[in-house]
């Protein structure tokens, strides 16, 4: 699917696959969408996914969040059953905004850490700055 917006301006973007887990992990292939992962932990297929249904979101740059259970399991006393599909428009718009709001926080991050960085490198050409090991490997493999 194709998108106007460019992957930074919606960083939910980034993840790439889905994974439904439940007791005796029967479902090993990656799913296109988180409602893919959620109807798997519905069918009759899965065991006991009330008890041991994950859903795990795989994102570019080898990320695995770990969507929170509370989302597709609910809790009645002392037992517990995964959501009822005439939910599922619910809880998919609920996982997506809890996406794109860790996604966020995550780009934020590192877009503040690469804001830095290049501060760290200028110090390495001041001759009388002390030369951290990995700028000191950097300059001695691309800088010969």
């Amino acid at each position: 699917m194709t998108s106007a917006q460019p992957p930074s301006d919606n960083p939910s973007h980034s993840v790439f696959a889905y994974r439904a887990f439940d007791l005796r992990d029967r479902f090993p292939q990656p799913l296109e969408t988180f409602r893919q992962a959620l109807e798997c932990l519905q069918s009759s297929e899965a065991y006991l996914p009330d008890m041991s249904g994950e859903i795990v979101a795989y994102a570019r740059g080898g990320r695995a969040l770990y969507i929170p259970e509370h989302f597709f399991i609910r809790q009645n006393g002392n037992n517990s059953f995964v959501v009822p599909p005439n939910e599922n428009d619910q809880v998919c718009e609920s996982v997506d905004a809890w996406l794109r709001d860790v996604l966020m926080q995550e780009s934020n991050v590192f877009l503040m850490a690469s804001n830095v960085r290049p501060a760290r490198f200028n110090i390495s050409h001041d001759q009388n700055a002390p030369k951290l090991d990995d700028i000191y490997t950097w300059l001695g493999i691309f800088c010969r």
